[in-house]
């Protein structure tokens, strides 16, 4: 199994609709993500010393097998993401793991 989770910070400037359309963008990637699970969300409202909540929005997907995962990395949709709507996040982190 491989955990695929990957933190977006939006640009400042972003409008409610860009981030409206990008939060779209995100949920769009599901069907082509071949995985044991997906989710997309925002920062839960828990407070504690040890949680970074500064992010924008969260993507976490499990995938099964590299052959999966490596199939949704290539796929033309996640292509595009990467291409268009991600231009709209100042920051990006991953983190993978197996």
């Amino acid at each position: 199994m491989l955990a695929h989770h990957v933190l977006f910070w939006l640009k400042d400037d972003a409008t409610e609709e860009e981030v409206k359309q990008f939060h779209q963008a995100l949920l769009d990637l599901e069907p082509i993500a071949p995985s044991a699970f997906f989710h997309v969300g925002t920062p839960a409202a828990i407070e504690r010393d040890v949680i970074d909540a500064s992010y924008s929005f969260s993507l976490f997907a499990a995938f099964e097998t590299m052959e999966q995962f490596e199939t949704y990395q290539k796929h033309p949709e996640h292509i595009a993401f990467l291409n268009g709507p991600n231009k709209l996040a100042k920051r990006v982190l991953i983190y993978d793991a197996d």
